[in-house]
């Protein structure tokens, strides 16, 4: 009988093998990465013609007066601030205001639900109620502040730059309404090329540039996690972004948020970096000196101060 004789590798042979496979693999995935980037955005024309990073009025400058209306708008405006900053929330009837929060509990003397409110409802109220001047007293009350509908303030301050951000507390019901009725707006007065769309829910933000075919948008929770991790993991070259900037805080969780290679590594992939909600020097003078492409703060006039202006 004839024996066959199997010859079996040895195993050190097996394993080195192996770890050359595995070595090979690596060695192709990041050629692909770095041999062939992922191309930059175009820049948008609301960025263009910047200096130094963007001064933006947080709801107008929340510390200096009423959150998110006529007179902290007018008031920063008049400061210098770069950029108005607002929230949107829409009625019952399909209205866009402005104002943070989902109700008008907070920031009026009225209650309820935005969303479950008409516009004639929320315009009777005062908006002036709850604010507090720095001398503690109650200087806006009672004096015709009110929540202004988006389109009075494209009406008041279509020569400026809006930061508008679709609050994610909106019912979901009424986003594709709230969407297209921004974009409306926005078409109406002629400023597509003069606001920068924000929401922390991405599918809104996703939804806003397909409605818009294009208009500058800020990256929502999910694209900011990705690009935020991407970087961190030095893999930055492949993320491909679907935003024109990120607006994040200075740290999150167990991440510095406030690096010269983050803001580095959004450039090279088209982004403008801007952080919220800045209010005190120490933290403006070092986002200055990282060369942030904009800050978001409530006291506009102490970041226009830092910068000389």
């Amino acid at each position: 009988m004839t024996m066959a004789v199997v010859e079996r590798s040895k195993p050190g042979n097996s394993k080195t093998k192996r770890a050359l496979q595995v070595f090979a693999l690596i060695l192709c995935i990041w050629m692909g990465i770095y041999l062939f980037p992922v191309s930059e955005r175009p820049p948008q024309p609301f960025f263009q013609n910047q200096e130094g990073p963007l001064v933006i009025a947080h709801q107008g400058g929340e510390h200096l007066a009423p959150s998110n209306t006529l007179e902290a708008f007018e008031n920063a405006e008049e400061l210098g601030a770069d950029v108005l900053e607002f929230d949107v929330h829409i009625t019952a009837d399909g209205v866009p205001v402005a104002i943070h929060d989902a109700t008008v509990d907070r920031t009026t003397d009225g209650t309820g639900t935005v969303n479950d409110m008409t516009f004639d409802e929320i315009k009777v109220l005062d908006a002036g109620d709850y604010f507090q001047d720095s001398n503690g007293e109650y200087s806006y009350r009672g004096q015709g502040v009110t929540i202004p509908s988006v389109e009075e303030i494209l009406e008041n301050f279509g020569h400026m730059k809006l930061n508008i951000e679709l609050k994610a507390t909106n019912n979901p019901d009424q986003h594709e309404e709230l969407v297209h009725s921004v974009w409306d707006l926005i078409r109406t007065y002629e400023m597509e090329e003069k606001v920068l769309i924000a929401s922390f829910e991405q599918d809104l933000i996703d939804r806003f540039r397909e409605v818009s075919g294009g208009a500058a948008v800020s990256g929502g929770r999910q694209e900011v996690t990705r690009f935020v991790l991407l970087h961190k993991l030095f893999l930055n070259s492949i993320y491909s972004p679907t935003v024109d900037a990120v607006q994040i805080p200075v740290e999150e969780s167990i991440f510095n948020l406030a690096d010269h290679s983050l803001i580095r590594g959004a450039h090279n992939r088209g982004m403008e970096v801007h952080y919220w909600t800045i209010n005190d020097e120490e933290t403006m003078e070092k986002l200055i000196e990282l060369g942030a492409d904009g800050i978001i703060t409530d006291r506009p006039d102490l970041l226009l101060e830092l910068l000389g202006r």
